[in-house]
C-alpha cells in the first residue's frame, strides 16, 4: 500500500488525471467509508460528513478531486 501522504501529493499534482480507484483508496486511507452506491454515485461518510463521488471513466472530474483533497487536509 502506498503512503497516504505520498498518494495525496501525487493526486494533487495532476487533478485532471485521477482514476476513481486512486481517489477511493485515498478516502479510505483517511478513514472515510463507502456507505452506498446508487448508479455511478459512490457516497463516502466519516464522522457524520458525507461526500459523493461519481465514478467516471477514464478519470474523475477535477472538481470532485479537489473536494476530496480539501476533505483530506490535515
Amino acid at each position: 500500500m502506498v503512503d497516504r501522504e505520498q498518494l495525496r501529493r501525487r493526486i494533487a499534482q495532476h487533478p485532471n488525471a485521477v482514476r476513481f480507484d486512486e481517489l477511493a483508496e485515498l478516502l479510505t486511507a483517511y478513514g472515510w467509508e463507502l456507505a452506498r452506491v446508487r448508479g455511478s454515485h459512490h457516497v463516502f461518510v466519516k464522522d457524520g460528513a458525507q461526500l459523493t463521488v461519481p465514478h467516471r471513466r477514464p478519470h474523475v472530474l477535477a472538481v470532485y478531486v479537489k473536494r476530496v483533497l480539501a476533505q483530506t487536509e490535515e
